[in-house]
């Protein structure tokens, strides 16, 4: 007995179209309806990318730092050089949809030891004092743009940060694409296996109108897509509680920078 079933693009395009009634069981798609449904399905990714928190793509990430360097451009072609904690070896290049979570550790002590950073919004980083002030980096701000993300850090870091302390993050990292085939496709979507049978109703529902599906139809696709996103979305959350405190920043406008 296994636990590890799953099935692939090009299976689910097909379970897709068969939803739909428009590839019977055991037919393939002709190459120009894989495509399309490709597509579909890598827009419909992108999409889901930004819908729930998507535990499995929280990566920790070290992003070494610079003396004199107050932001730096994560993700794209120009991207500053970042490497998942888990495999240190290895840049990534994506950006970062989120920063959930950073902190500073300090290498040069034994064992090393972990200091939280603070992530603030734009108007918060905005009303820091000096941003060129140098030192160790106390606060950050993450500025997501289109192609990549700029990430501001205050303190500027110095000599000593660079030599002996690592920026640490976590964020929330997008799903990979569904490399475009000839017609078939082996790549597994960048999900856990129980995602996958919410991608087929998905996609299905996406492709309903465009092959003149009945509006009965249509809607029970779509109601099946949804219902099983929102168990999926509803479940992926993180299992230990969160707690609230009131932010006494505000009232005390001296705090920031110090």
């Amino acid at each position: 007995m296994s636990s590890t079933y799953s099935i692939n693009s090009s299976q689910i395009i097909s379970l897709a179209l068969g939803r739909l009634g428009v590839l019977e069981i055991g037919d393939t798609p002709d190459t120009n309806t894989y495509n399309n449904a490709l597509m579909s399905l890598n827009l419909l990714i992108k999409q889901m990318s930004v819908d729930g928190l998507k535990l499995w793509k929280i990566t920790e990430l070290i992003i070494p730092t610079t003396s004199g360097q107050t932001s730096y451009v994560l993700g794209g072609s120009t991207s500053t050089l970042m490497y998942d904690s888990l495999n240190p070896t290895v840049a990534i290049t994506d950006k970062p949809l989120k920063i959930i979570q950073g902190f500073y550790r300090n290498i040069q002590v034994t064992p090393n030891i972990d200091t939280p950073v603070l992530i603030v919004s734009k108007q918060e980083y905005n009303m820091l004092g000096s941003k060129f002030s140098t030192g160790t980096a106390n606060t950050l701000f993450y500025d997501p743009r289109e192609n990549n993300g700029i990430l501001y850090v205050y303190l500027t870091p110095d000599l000593n940060s660079q030599t002996n302390i690592q920026l640490h993050v976590v964020a929330q990292m997008p799903l990979n694409d569904i490399t475009l085939g000839t017609g078939t496709s082996t790549d597994t979507p960048d999900f856990p296996i129980e995602w996958q049978n919410t991608l087929v109703w998905g996609l299905a529902d996406e492709l309903a109108m465009q092959y003149g599906v009945p509006v009965n139809s249509r809607q029970e696709i779509a109601a099946r897509a949804l219902v099983y996103r929102e168990k999926l979305s509803d479940w992926d959350v993180e299992a230990s509680s969160t707690f609230f405190m009131p932010d006494f920043r505000s009232t005390n406008p001296n705090s920031y920078g110090r």
